[in-house]
């Protein structure tokens, strides 16, 4: 178990010593630091103004940065994935746009990604099956755990308690 203080040491350490304050001490440190940070140049203010009207600007021109054609793209990915999972598409090749508004594969597509996860999650990789634990044989077993053995007791007659045998004089 962790060693706990059973008093407030710092507390402490600041009222024994009243000029000698080390919060205050800190306190003075910070502001004294972030008033050499504060306030800003004006022209720091006026960059910033331009940069940010700048940016308004060019994403009006050329629309932002993660937009449609990054979700169009990832939407591709994931529709090629799926058709290679169906085997409605040759392997190797690229699903398009025409694939995206083709109706006529849905049920194949959708029955074969049913059948290929089943009831697991839709990750990437499959969980590992899990090997079946044996319930222990006997009142007691020994078990590893590393390099380290101990003993598992199962017999519920092993804790109940029992009379100390006494010496008789």
């Amino acid at each position: 178990m962790a060693w706990v203080p059973n008093s407030q040491f710092e507390d402490d350490l600041v009222d024994m010593e009243p000029d000698f304050n080390f919060v205050h001490g800190q306190m003075a440190y910070d502001i004294r630091k972030q008033g050499e940070l504060w306030p800003r140049p004006k022209c720091t203010y006026e960059y910033l103004k331009s940069r940010e009207k700048r940016n308004s600007e060019l994403e009006n021109l050329h629309g932002s940065r993660g937009g449609s054609g990054r979700d169009i793209r990832e939407s591709l990915q994931l529709m090629e994935n799926i058709q290679k999972i169906a085997g409605t598409r040759p392997l190797g090749e690229h699903a398009t746009m025409k694939d995206w508004e083709d109706d006529s594969t849905n049920e194949l597509e959708a029955l074969a990604m049913m059948r290929h996860f089943g009831m697991m999650s839709m990750a990437i990789d499959s969980l590992h099956v899990q090997p079946e634990v044996k319930p222990p044989e006997g009142p007691i077993q020994i078990i590893t755990n590393g390099r380290k053995q101990f003993p598992l007791i199962t017999d519920p007659e092993f804790f109940k308690p029992r009379k100390i045998p006494r010496k008789k004089n």
